[in-house]
């Protein structure tokens, strides 16, 4: 009788562990899962003087996959960068801890050229970049619960942000998305972060470019960067990232839509000329 109790239990927790982990099975085979529960990285103990210290960039670095560490290759910071996660600070070290990726970003390279610019003494990316998303995700989706959070993180922290990064558009060219509703998406989302008291500039990339499932020419949806375009134009708070659709010859891609080494080095420059001349 204890036997066949004890398979009993054995076999339901079984069962209730194969439910759990074929709902969650995105989530477990990809290094988020890791990276939540195993990445070892020391956290920095002297937070708040690095935080409060002079010329301070704090960047929220958000989007889709090219936002996300799902670059090629790796890069090693040569100045003082941090990654903020989770209400802690770590060195950032790639891949960056909360992108959903497992390849290297492109901020770690922004950030070492702010430093060696003299833009600022210390840069702290928090990056929060999922692959694949919609604007829509991040207005109302399972996106929209990461930023709440983040943003929550930082409220209780009392870290202000001092530049907004926004790169996303292309999963919007392949669903059709139109330019009235991701200009009003794009609207939403920048209210989303207002409201939670951020005032930090909002950089929106113009980009659409995505090679497949579209019938634009070149993969370049003029809708969705008309959107972005206008937003930009109409409001003082955002600013022009780069261009990304021009970012799209074959050196620069891997597979056709993440960026090769080379590709994340003009990426990365191109992103730092646009913070830059924003001064």
């Amino acid at each position: 009788m204890k036997k066949s109790i004890k398979y009993i239990l054995l076999f339901g927790v079984g069962a209730l562990a194969g439910i759990t982990a074929e709902r969650n099975k995105e989530y477990l085979i990809n290094a988020q899962f890791i990276r939540d529960h195993w990445h070892f990285r020391k956290v920095i103990s002297n937070q708040e003087a690095i935080i409060k210290a002079d010329k301070t960039m704090i960047i929220l670095a958000f989007g889709q996959s090219n936002s996300a560490d799902y670059g090629e290759g790796t890069y090693t910071c040569r100045n003082e960068v941090y990654n903020y996660y989770k209400g802690d600070l770590y060195r950032a070290e790639e891949p960056l801890l909360g992108p959903d990726g497992s390849g290297c970003s492109v901020w770690s390279r922004i950030a070492d050229m702010l430093i060696d610019s003299g833009l600022c003494n210390k840069v702290i990316i928090v990056p929060i970049g999922v692959g694949s998303t919609s604007i829509q995700r991040w207005t109302e989706g399972d996106c929209r619960k990461k930023l709440d959070k983040t943003l929550d993180e930082l409220v209780k922290d009392r870290i202000q942000l001092t530049h907004i990064l926004w790169d996303q558009g292309e999963t919007d060219n392949v669903d059709g998305t139109s330019k009235a509703v991701y200009k009003a998406r794009l609207n939403q989302l920048i209210k989303v972060i207002r409201d939670k008291g951020f005032k930090a500039p909002f950089y929106s990339s113009i980009t659409s470019y995505f090679p497949y499932n579209n019938n634009y020419p070149l993969g370049i949806n003029p809708h969705i960067t008309g959107a972005q375009k206008e937003v930009i134009n109409e409001r003082a708070d955002v600013l022009a990232g780069p261009n990304t659709d021009s970012l799209n010859l074959a050196y620069y891609r891997q597979n056709l839509v993440h960026f090769t080494e080379k590709g994340l080095d003009e990426f990365a420059h191109s992103w730092f000329e646009k913070i830059r001349d924003s001064k």
